[in-house]
């Protein structure tokens, strides 16, 4: 299990690597004027939506590869205070069935659509770069669940207050199972600008 969360917690940073070196290489040859006007500086309402395949490790899986890979569908709201520092709300749903074992034991747990809401610090140390921790609860019909998250997003500014994201996280729900999140999102920004970090 841990070997293939590596292969693919690696394989995730390796495109979000080269994701950012060739928006950057585009940054390098842009006009100064358009950087400015670009919202990756700005204080106010970040709402996103998002796409994403959740990596999940499945014991009770009869096929020889016993990662799941659970189609993820998110809607996160973010509010920043300045250009650095923010909360938000995080939501996500896992758009199917499946079983998993508690942490340390061989009880099955049967999951089912299950929703995520997590309140969310965020921070950004580059105007490319978020990173952001919280503590929400995972709800399902037959068990709910605690859980943490932590996760890292770059995103590429798009004309008319629109971004583009790439986004890595993982949640471990307490005393269940944990997961591994990748996903693409399209992100509409609300407020006033404020200066640009570098």
């Amino acid at each position: 299990m841990a070997k293939r969360l590596i292969k693919y917690l690696v394989s995730s940073i390796l495109i979000l690597s080269g994701v950012a070196l060739l928006a950057q290489n585009h940054e390098d040859g842009s006009n100064a004027d358009h950087h400015k006007d670009t919202e990756h500086g700005r204080s106010g309402h970040k709402i996103t939506l998002l796409m994403a395949n959740s990596f999940i490790h499945n014991s009770f899986s009869d096929q020889t590869n016993n990662i799941l890979i659970v189609p993820t569908f998110g809607f996160n709201y973010d509010y920043f205070f300045n250009a650095r520092w923010g909360i938000g709300l995080h939501t996500d749903i896992l758009l199917q069935q499946y079983k998993v074992e508690k942490h340390g034991g061989n009880e099955e747990i049967l999951r089912e659509n299950p929703v995520a809401i997590c309140g969310m610090a965020v921070f950004k140390p580059h105007h490319r770069w978020i990173l952001m921790a919280g503590y929400g609860v995972e709800v399902e019909k037959h068990e709910s669940f605690q859980m943490i998250r932590a996760g890292v997003e770059y995103g590429i500014p798009l004309p008319k207050h629109w971004e583009l994201g790439f986004s890595l996280e993982f949640d471990y729900k307490i005393n269940t199972y944990s997961s591994l999140m990748f996903g693409v999102g399209f992100s509409k920004m609300l407020g006033r600008k404020n200066k640009t970090i570098t």
